[in-house]
């Protein structure tokens, strides 16, 4: 039952009071409810409450007045209605849950949690509980109480259980609460039961990202299988530059590089100017250890990048360069990253390779030096009468 249809249902009740009841505008203020011209409604129940003395009338006269306000857009004002028809008639369920409605439209959640709280939701219809639910959750989130909401929000997707959008959203209210195992669960129920929204298998691909991120071992590569799996089906369906490059991360992640450098591939045919795909490729080809191949996607992802963007291409540029023993150009790199520590890296192992250099030339000396000594102790031994030993 909608808002509209419970109100109504509530002028069907109040039309029972009878003829002493339906005086002093009552009839007036009934039918200008019913035809959704609540300004009157409300100009003819204030008046009716004014003018009334009897209990049971102000009863009635409170909650229409309250149900008119709030279906004019009176919210805040409708809050005095309802509490003073609750005042007559405590314990009324139904200006109970449109009192909480009240508080909510009125921007405060605080209030509305509190006044829902005092219900027995389970023992109200599906419909109320519903709203209750929903209305309760929302406070609770602008509150900053994610829990709460989420656990709300679960309640009314359970009882709109065909309803996949709800099921979406009460994975969303999950996510937000960083309950990500749940919230994955949530979201590929949604999608099993509608696979035609390619926002939500977005959402899904991003969170196993996520939980790709802080797996270890073997599941690791389980959690980016699915997320790969379900990104080829966006592609599948659109293969925008957007979707391959959510393909190409995930397989990125889960270390199918020869794959993730053909897709990114593809991306940059797709478009050209976003240095991501470029920057990814690099780092496919840095993980197959082609470093050559590296430099020249993650060369041009720095004409297109700037920032925070263009020090973390720097970065890796350092560490193809440094792989490749170009020292000089990795450390430059990693100092345009700001990467001091990389830098400082990179120089010990050029002077170590220097070194070793030095040390590598010495060796041939000696050895060239032993060869020429060997040669005159044999020349020596040729001749008549001469020492064995070539001359120090």
């Amino acid at each position: 039952m909608t808002n509209r249809q419970t109100a109504l249902a509530l002028v069907t009740a109040c039309t029972l009071l009878g003829a002493s009841s339906a005086s002093a505008g009552w009839e007036e203020g009934v039918a200008a409810f019913r035809a959704g011209n609540y300004a009157q409604a409300i100009a003819e129940f204030q008046q009716f409450v004014e003018e009334r003395t009897e209990e049971e009338a102000l009863q009635k006269g409170y909650q229409m007045l309250a149900q008119s306000l709030l279906r004019g857009g009176k919210a805040k004002e409708s809050i005095a209605a309802f509490q003073k028809h609750l005042e007559l008639k405590p314990g009324d369920i139904g200006s109970q849950v449109f009192l909480g409605q009240a508080y909510y439209k009125s921007g405060m959640p605080r209030e509305c949690v509190a006044t829902l709280n005092r219900l027995n939701v389970g023992s109200l219809p599906a419909g109320h509980q519903i709203q209750v639910y929903q209305m309760r959750s929302a406070s609770y989130a602008r509150l900053g109480n994610t829990r709460a909401a989420a656990a709300d929000l679960g309640k009314v997707a359970d009882l709109k259980s065909d309803d996949a959008k709800t099921r979406f959203e009460y994975g969303r209210m999950l996510h937000n609460d960083a309950q990500l195992d749940a919230a994955i669960r949530a979201y590929e129920r949604a999608i099993s039961m509608d696979g035609s929204n390619a926002e939500w298998k977005k959402t899904l691909v991003n969170a196993l990202k996520i939980k790709g991120r802080s797996t270890q071992g073997s599941a690791k590569a389980g959690v980016y299988g699915k997320a790969e799996n379900v990104a080829r089906s966006l592609v599948a369906s659109n293969a925008a530059y957007d979707n391959l490059l959510l393909l190409g991360e995930v397989q990125l992640g889960g270390k199918n590089y020869d794959a993730a450098a053909s897709t990114f591939q593809q991306a940059i045919s797709k478009r050209a100017n976003d240095w991501h795909a470029h920057f990814y490729l690099g780092q496919a080809y840095g993980s197959l250890e082609r470093f050559s191949d590296a430099e020249a996607p993650l060369n041009t992802a720095l004409t297109l990048a700037s920032g925070d963007a263009e020090r973390q291409i720097q970065d890796y540029l350092g560490f193809v360069l440094s792989k490749q023993n170009k020292y000089d150009l990795a450390i430059s790199a990693y100092e345009r990253a700001g990467n001091s520590a990389g830098a400082a890296r990179v120089r010990e192992n050029q002077q170590i390779a220097q070194d070793n250099r030095e040390a590598d030339e010495h060796n041939r000396n000696i050895e060239e030096l032993q060869r020429t000594r060997e040669e005159l102790r044999r020349q020596l031994e040729e001749l008549p009468g001469a020492a064995n030993e070539p001359p120090r």
